[in-house]
């Protein structure tokens, strides 16, 4: 009896502990669909509403300062070199003298020629007298005594020109950047003796990628700075387009003015630009952090509801266009007023619920 009673009170304890189990898993599995449930709720988010937008693109190239007034002024007349009137780096006007050569011998041969000139001259005029007025002589006495006088009277005004030669001057404002020859040296016809910087038309010349040579045109607007002067950004216009690719690099050449009197800026300094190459109106533009790879395609996620009016991400196809660093057009698969779902889109499948945080940004026109 006693042995029976024990049994039953065994298999008793035992039944307890089963259904005690039996609930403790039953309670476990119940806590964990809450838990995954509350996790589902919890996914917060952030929107913006989808507005149409400007979209548009650049291409940076980097472009060296230059001007046109670059030149080497050689000498016209040969002599001695006896003064200089400037130094390097000197700024010079336009007409004022740079470079005396030595004279002296220009100026005795002017003497001599004056005194041959004047000589022809009586004699033409004398002989023409006498012909015109008295019919004494020949013809060709009067004509050979004429182009004396005219041949000698040429060969004195060009001693003339090569003795105001002698003084070499600028031939417009700027700056001395070399002196070639030293005061002492001999100079020949056409040895190069200073080289002149002209001050008053700065360009930046610049090759653009060939790929680019239907969108940036004459008159198009430049963004400007130059890497020794960071914060100094200046605003240009293309004054000039090549109509030509250059083989080598395929590139083409433009040019754009730099503003008058900015002295600052050197020949040959790195110059870098910004072109528009491309703008589009009213289009829908995106971050490309809110566009996913699926499926051998491209998705985003929107707000929506389900049926029940629990908030929703909702998946939708895109297709893309233009891009330009982070900023991606979508040609398709959003529309206006959708709300984009920002923060969070990347822990998102289709159909999860969604808590949004904040729905008062729009994706506005830049």
């Amino acid at each position: 009896m006693t042995t029976s009673l024990t049994m039953k009170k065994i298999t008793m304890f035992a039944s307890l502990f089963a259904i005690i189990a039996f609930a403790a898993c039953s309670g476990g599995e119940e806590a964990q669909i809450t838990t995954d449930e509350e996790l589902i709720k919890s996914v917060n988010i952030t929107t913006l509403m989808v507005q149409p937008s400007t979209f548009a693109s650049y291409v940076r190239v980097v472009g060296t300062v230059e001007t046109s007034n670059d030149i080497m002024i050689s000498a016209e007349v040969s002599g001695k070199v006896i003064s200089y009137n400037v130094k390097e780096g000197d700024q010079v006007r336009k007409g004022q003298t740079i470079v005396k050569i030595d004279d002296s011998k220009l100026k005795q041969e002017k003497v001599r020629l004056e005194a041959i000139t004047s000589q022809a001259k009586e004699n033409y005029e004398r002989l023409k007298k006498i012909y015109d007025e008295d019919g004494i002589g020949s013809e060709i006495d009067y004509l050979n005594a004429k182009y004396a006088f005219e041949q000698s009277n040429s060969v004195l005004e060009s001693i003339k020109i090569d003795l105001a030669n002698t003084n070499i001057k600028a031939p417009f404002n700027g700056s001395i950047e070399d002196k070639m020859i030293n005061v002492g040296e001999m100079v020949s016809l056409g040895m190069p003796v200073v080289r002149i910087i002209g001050s008053d038309d700065y360009i930046i010349s610049a090759g653009v990628p060939a790929r680019y040579s239907d969108v940036v045109r004459t008159g198009d607007d430049v963004d400007i700075w130059f890497d020794t002067q960071v914060s100094d950004t200046l605003n240009g216009t293309i004054s000039f387009a090549g109509s030509s690719i250059n083989p080598q690099n395929r590139t083409f050449r433009i040019e754009v003015e730099l503003p008058k009197k900015i002295n600052q800026y050197k020949v040959d300094l790195i110059a870098n630009m910004r072109l528009k190459t491309n703008q589009q109106d009213s289009v829908v533009v995106i971050s490309e952090e809110f566009i996913y790879s699926k499926d051998n395609g491209y998705v985003v996620y929107i707000l929506s509801q389900d049926e029940s009016g629990n908030n929703i991400a909702k998946e939708r196809k895109v297709d893309l266009g233009l891009s330009y660093k982070t900023e991606v057009i979508i040609n398709s698969g959003l529309e206006i007023g959708d709300r984009l779902i920002t923060l969070g889109s990347a822990f998102l499948d289709d159909g999860m619920r969604v808590t949004p945080k904040d729905q008062s940004a729009s994706l506005a026109s830049n």
